[in-house]
């Protein structure tokens, strides 16, 4: 469904998905991953990769979502969950504050964690992880 968006910013869509099994609210969890999506197409300028990635974990199931945009700068990265809070990239772009906030909210309301990992330069991923049934 967002494959429109991912074409219209020229970003490239690459996925490697193994089949998973979660228990959880269908709608709630992918709201989720639209969230770490949408702000990887916000984020990644033209000609960018976004990598979405699934595979079994020792606690359940694992997501990954990692982009080659900018990165988040170190001392911003513990905020980035923080409801309103945004980081300095996000001047001039569309976004309320909420979509990261809300996806930790949702992912912890499923008994799981949701992490982002961000070296300098080098893009952002983000980590779901959520218990099997």
């Amino acid at each position: 469904m967002l494959q429109p968006q991912f074409s219209d910013a020229a970003l490239h869509l690459d996925t490697d998905l193994t089949p998973v099994t979660v228990t959880g609210d269908a709608v709630r969890l992918t709201q989720i991953i639209t969230n770490l999506l949408t702000n990887s197409v916000k984020f990644t300028p033209p000609g960018g990769r976004v990598t979405l990635t699934t595979r079994r974990a020792a606690a359940g199931a694992q997501l990954t979502v990692t982009d080659t945009g900018p990165g988040i700068p170190p001392d911003e990265l513990p905020h980035i969950f923080q409801r309103f809070w945004r980081g300095s990239a996000a001047a001039g772009r569309a976004g309320t504050g909420i979509g990261l906030a809300v996806a930790a909210e949702l992912t912890a309301a499923h008994d799981g964690t949701i992490t982002a990992a961000s070296p300098p330069g080098d893009g952002t991923t983000f980590t779901l992880t959520l218990p099997g049934p």
